[in-house]
Order: C-alpha cells, then sequence, then structure tokens
C-alpha cells in the first residue's frame, strides 16, 4: 500500500483503501458512520477520530453527507480512557494507508462488543488472584528470585534458550502467577510498561503479577518483549 500521507476529506477512509468513495453521514448518536463499512468518526477540528466501535447503520432523515463539509483533517486513532472513547489520542495519528488497515481491522463490531471486551478493575477474578498470591509457598518464591538472578548475571543474554529462564518461565505458570485477565485491554498497566522509567517495587504482588501476565502473554504475539523487559530491568 502506498506511504503517502492520507488526511479525511469526508468520504470512508476504510471504503478508500478498496478505491471506492464512500459517503458518510450522520447517525442516531451524531457521530458521521460510513454507508458501506458502519466506521464512525467523530469530528473536533483539526482532528477526525475513528471510533473504536462501528455503528448500526441507523441514519439521521437528513441527505447531508461529511464530504460536503470537511476537508484536510488529521485521523487518529480514538481515546481508550473510560469517558473518553470519543476524543482524539493525539499521540496515534493515522498517517498512511497500512496504518488505518491496520487499525480498521481491530474495531470491534458493536458498542456493547467493546463495553463486553473492557478491562474491569473490580472483576472478581483480581480477588481470587490476591488470595491465590498470598497462599503461595515463600520457598518456591525465592526459586523464582534464584532463576532471575543467575539470568541477570548473565546479562540475559540469549535468555530464551537459557535454562535458567525456562525453569523461571515454567515455575511462573505453574505457581499461576501467570493468570487470566482481559490484559490486552488493560490501557493503565500498558501505560505503565510502555514507560521506561516506571517504578515496578511500588507495586503490590498483584500488581506484579498483572505485568508479569502481560508482558509473558504479549511475547506470544510480539516475540522478544519479555527479553526487553528483562534488559529494561
Amino acid at each position: 500500500m502506498p506511504e503517502t500521507e492520507i488526511y479525511f476529506d469526508g468520504y470512508c477512509p476504510e471504503s478508500l483503501l478498496e478505491g471506492k468513495q464512500v459517503e458518510m453521514r450522520l447517525n442516531e448518536d451524531d457521530f458521521w458512520e460510513s454507508e458501506a463499512t458502519g466506521l464512525q468518526i467523530c469530528i473536533s477540528p483539526p482532528y477526525a477520530t475513528i471510533l473504536n466501535w462501528r455503528g448500526k447503520g441507523k441514519f439521521r432523515s437528513s441527505s447531508e453527507v461529511a464530504s460536503d463539509l470537511f476537508t484536510g483533517l488529521i485521523l487518529t486513532e480514538a481515546q481508550t480512557d473510560e469517558g473518553k472513547e470519543i476524543f482524539p489520542d493525539e499521540e496515534k495519528v493515522l498517517h498512511n494507508a497500512f496504518e488505518i488497515d491496520w487499525h480498521t481491522h481491530q474495531l470491534y463490531k458493536s458498542k456493547e462488543e467493546m463495553d463486553a471486551a473492557k478491562f474491569k478493575p473490580n472483576n472478581h477474578v483480581f480477588e481470587k488472584q490476591l488470595q491465590h498470591l498470598n497462599n503461595l509457598v515463600k520457598q518456591d518464591l525465592k526459586k523464582l528470585i534464584n532463576y532471575y538472578e543467575l539470568l541477570r548475571k548473565n546479562d540475559f543474554e540469549d535468555l530464551y534458550n537459557d535454562l535458567a529462564f525456562r525453569n523461571l518461565h515454567e515455575l511462573l505458570y505453574q505457581l499461576e502467577i501467570i493468570f487470566n485477565f482481559k490484559w490486552m485491554a488493560w490501557h493503565s498497566g500498558w501505560k505503565d510498561i510502555r514507560n521506561n522509567h516506571f517504578d515496578y517495587s511500588t507495586c503490590s504482588f498483584l500488581q506484579l503479577s498483572m505485568y508479569l501476565t502481560t508482558i509473558f502473554r504479549e511475547d506470544h504475539f510480539n516475540e522478544g518483549t519479555i527479553e526487553r523487559f528483562f534488559k529494561n530491568g
């Protein structure tokens, strides 16, 4: 796909990738929605924000279309924090066809589906995990620390082939420190993880379990994640 800069001129950006000029009309929620794909955009100049869920095709009776009103707006992803889902994330500008194509494939089919997938901090799974962590045997935790210290002595070189790492990896799962929760939707956690100066020593055992789960699970999709975070401490 071409790497030329793309701006919002009122037509469905998703359809433009296929060479189709599709109008966008106001729907019942006051978002501009593609007549073909359901992609929704919220306008707040100079930004045109692609919402993270698709519309239902319930349009207002007005014949007004976005192509008559807007031109040259900067396309962005939407913020993910609760209550800010319609506002532009100015750090996530969509510059080209590749970025737009990738992002639109991540959109939820509906608002209901998006809400169901959200991270819920009061979910009972965290209370259950905390109880589990508090019941772990200290000797097992010392084993984890010893494996880590062995890896650090080797400067985490050839990490995935290191016997100490394989033992640590296996023990983390055996002790269920890695556990099931909606880690991909844990946006505040991801912000901390991406902050190279974040101080993990201030975290609770439950929080550390959540960070480890996120990093280890992400490594399945992006190999090298574990090694990168081990090396930066």
